[in-house]
């Protein structure tokens, strides 16, 4: 069956609009989207992408330590 597309002229700033009007999962799909747009590996495993699911998932979850907090963790260790 063919395809059916349609093209739309929609500015920037209207399309920006609208992203900001999305529910937090469509969001999440659109993000996901994007990143197969953008970024196109067909090197990445099946494994390689389980971790960087769940290292999104942790990092969504505030199970992550921040730049500052590392460097403090090294100083600590090291005193």
């Amino acid at each position: 069956m063919a395809e059916n597309t349609v093209k739309v002229d929609i500015s920037f700033q209207s399309l920006l609009e609208a992203i900001s009007s999305l529910e937090i999962n469509e969001k999440h799909k659109l993000w996901e989207f994007l990143e197969a747009e953008l970024f196109p590996d067909d090197e990445d495993s099946p494994e390689d992408i389980a971790e960087i699911q769940a290292a999104h998932a942790d990092y969504e979850a505030g199970d992550y330590t921040t730049f500052d907090q590392y460097v403090a963790q090294r100083a600590n260790r090291s005193a």
